[in-house]
């Protein structure tokens, strides 16, 4: 069992290592939204604000979709009862 808790996290940092590796010549890798923003801030230009709004339209797509799919697929699997 504890081998698992172990190996859980190495999924999830392959994702953000090929992410790195796709966007760093396109985008210097701004996939955190505080970073993203505070730069977008400090810089200040008119080109630093042309794709910054997927940060915040994003995550509300997912949000609904996650619900969505919550609402139809996740309550029509019906439970067993515990007796």
């Amino acid at each position: 069992m504890s081998r698992i808790k172990i190996l859980a996290p190495l999924p999830i940092g392959f994702a953000v290592f090929l992410v790195h590796l796709a966007t760093i010549p396109i985008t210097g890798t701004g996939i955190n939204p505080a970073r993203s923003l505070g730069a977008a801030i400090i810089y200040n230009k008119d080109h630093a604000w042309n794709d910054h709004w997927i940060f915040w339209v994003g995550p509300f797509i997912g949000a609904a979709l996650a619900a969505i799919y919550h609402v139809i697929v996740i309550r029509a699997i019906p439970f067993k009862s515990r007796s």
